[in-house]
């Protein structure tokens, strides 16, 4: 339903109401602000800039775009195991027998790896040792662990020696790790070397599967990754929002709902 906010509307009760829009959606537009609002286009440029100042969006041409929580703590991050988990199962049914896979870090990845078919003979090759330990676990995998600096955020090895190892490898499937997935953006990184890596792993990749969970659509990181139609398939959580997801869904070929 349409805001009854006139132009003598507070700013602060307007950017609560953008900053709700960018939460429901991922991203808004100032024309459109403007003409809701009943303001001009110049004031809802201030908000944003405002907004984007706190940290909630970043100003892009046209209105502005939800920016991805950053990477919490461990503690953070387990109170979402079972939605990862979700995630895991549908991303780990994509593999197949024979397939040399590479595994990035993330704990999203860190599900997936943890409920792959015992009975598959593959090759995965990963840059982090949390990952690599649970891939150990598969009696018929042949796991391979890059070297290089370890990146305290991630636990994954970054940087040149990484890259330089990553020239030795052709991956049929890679499962890359996003801090966010925009329509626009594509995805994007929070970590300028983490960035790096992950664009070296996209180019030796035959297909590209992402694992999102549901606040990582239509929102944006600090470093460019790939573009949407880079990605081979996108894993979504069951419930994913569908102004988030919408717009994604026109770059992306293959959308796979988690159960």
């Amino acid at each position: 339903m349409k805001s009854m906010l006139t132009h003598e509307a507070f700013p602060g009760e307007r950017q609560n109401l953008i900053a709700e829009r960018l939460a429901t959606h991922g991203r808004v537009l100032a024309g459109d602000l403007a003409q809701e609002f009943k303001v001009s286009e110049h004031s809802i440029r201030r908000d944003l800039a405002a907004l984007a100042d706190a940290g909630i969006c970043k100003r892009v041409y046209g209105g502005a775009i939800s920016v991805a929580p950053a990477r919490g703590d461990h503690d953070a991050q387990n109170q979402q195991a079972d939605r990862k988990n979700s995630l895991g199962l549908a991303a780990a049914a994509l593999i197949k027998a024979g397939q040399h896979i590479f595994m990035d870090g993330g704990t999203t990845n860190a599900s997936i790896s943890s409920v792959i078919d015992h009975n598959l003979a593959i090759s995965i090759t990963t840059n982090s040792p949390a990952i690599a330990l649970e891939l150990e676990k598969l009696p018929l995998a042949d796991v391979i662990l890059l070297g290089g600096r370890l990146h305290k955020a991630t636990g994954s090895t970054v940087g040149l020696t990484a890259i330089q190892q990553l020239s030795n490898f052709n991956f049929d499937l890679c499962f890359l790790g996003a801090c966010a997935i925009d329509a626009i953006k594509g995805v994007t990184a929070f970590d300028m070397d983490d960035a790096e890596f992950k664009r070296t792993v996209v180019s030796r990749s035959g297909q590209i599967v992402v694992a999102a969970t549901n606040e990582k659509l239509s929102s944006i990181a600090h470093y460019q990754v790939a573009s949407c139609e880079e990605l081979g398939i996108l894993v979504v959580e069951r419930d994913a929002p569908a102004e988030r997801l919408a717009p994604i869904q026109a770059k992306v070929s293959n959308i796979v709902v988690a159960s």
